[in-house]
């Protein structure tokens, strides 16, 4: 697909004119790690001591206000969601006896984790649905009553970020809930992203955690901290993963700099989601005049979508990096498609983003990408 050493260069190119770019079509403001130190130290001056081993009133602090907003009676820290989430599903299987996890197949378990989940957990993958939609109630319904009878939770992502932050409509995760509570099997939110959600559901955290019997959500991925993720569950489930944790390694002697960052996050940028989510339509509909530019979905659904781009990941890297070089303005996140001739990008609508109008963004794509386009000729992907 591309010539390693050369497209090695533009990435080291592109991670230099993405700390000097004055705009960024993409995400919130890139911010130097001294320049986050120095928030966070700022931060730290509200408390006397760091968390010990999960415990001080800065993470529980932290737990408790996201359990708060998301319905649910407690929550825990943990450091990745890789860790969250196997954990929470192992929770689910010892309570039913089953080892069996109903899943997309473009699940980040199924995709990013080295099969972790079967490996390091005993789970069992069972995909349900079409590869490029969301799962449906229907999908469920459809499955047999030997399948059935394996599962013991089922994973539902809200939004779906491979398929460019698609979600089922509301009646049907409701349906779907039901469904697995008729069944005796457990509804698990994968979150990540969930902080989009409200906008396109027009229901608070809370309602749509209610559905499930755990939820993790990220607080790096939309809150612009450093890393880290809160499972939320009732008070047992939690106790349950706090051993769980221990065993796994998840329980660290301190991790304030994590807590302190998402705290900020959630100050700066939770309250933005739901404009963030209707000024992803608004940008959707000015980058579709773009000849030749696929959007997935088409209106956007979350605070996020895909842009489908007839143009080789190394050809069309070059281009964005020459842009911002030029121009100081960065466009495009490299191309997550392994396609030979066309590439994916992910635009997630940040503080960044908003700071211009879409058909500033529109304008400047429009520049950027206009002599590999004509180049290309009509080819789509």
């Amino acid at each position: 697909m591309f010539e390693h050493s050369a497209y090695q260069e533009l990435l080291a190119r592109y991670q230099q004119a993405q700390q000097q770019a004055s705009s960024c079509m993409f995400r919130h403001p890139w911010r130097s790690m001294a320049e986050t130190l120095k928030q966070l130290a700022q931060q730290a001056e509200h408390y006397s001591h760091a968390d010990v081993y999960g415990s001080g009133a800065l993470i529980n602090d932290l737990e408790d206000d996201i359990a708060a907003l998301l319905g649910k009676p407690a929550a825990l820290f943990l450091p990745s969601g890789t860790l969250a989430q196997p954990l929470a599903l192992r929770i689910h299987a010892d309570a039913r006896q089953q080892t069996g996890v109903a899943l997309h197949a473009t699940s980040h378990l199924l995709l990013h984790e080295q099969q972790g989940m079967e490996h390091l957990w005993g789970l069992t993958a069972q995909r349900v649905g079409a590869a490029d939609r969301p799962i449906l109630s229907a999908d469920l319904t459809a499955l047999s009553a030997a399948q059935v009878a394996t599962i013991a939770a089922l994973v539902v992502e809200l939004p779906a970020r491979e398929i460019g932050g698609q979600l089922p409509p509301w009646e049907d995760l409701c349906q779907q809930a039901q469904w697995a509570k008729q069944q005796g099997i457990a509804v698990h939110i994968d979150g990540a992203r969930l902080w989009q959600c409200p906008g396109f559901y027009q229901r608070s955290l809370a309602d749509i955690a209610a559905l499930a019997d755990s939820v993790y959500v990220s607080l790096y991925k939309d809150l612009g901290g450093i890393s880290g993720a809160i499972l939320a569950a009732d008070a047992d489930f939690i106790a349950t993963a706090k051993i769980w944790a221990r065993r796994a390694g998840g329980n660290l002697a301190s991790v304030y700099p994590l807590v302190l960052a998402a705290q900020q996050g959630l100050q700066f940028y939770l309250g933005s989601m739901t404009t963030a989510v209707a000024y992803a339509q608004r940008l959707a509909v000015a980058l579709s005049d773009i000849s030749q530019l696929v959007i997935n979905p088409m209106p956007p659904q979350a605070a996020m979508f895909h842009l489908h781009i007839p143009i080789p990941p190394q050809q069309l890297l070059a281009l964005v990096v020459d842009y911002a070089e030029q121009h100081g303005i960065l466009l495009l996140p490299p191309s997550r498609s392994q396609q030979r001739d066309c590439s994916c990008c992910e635009i997630t609508i940040g503080t960044a983003t908003m700071a211009h109008a879409p058909q500033f963004w529109a304008h400047h794509l429009q520049q950027c990408l206009a002599p590999a386009l004509n180049l290309q000729g009509e080819s789509s992907c």
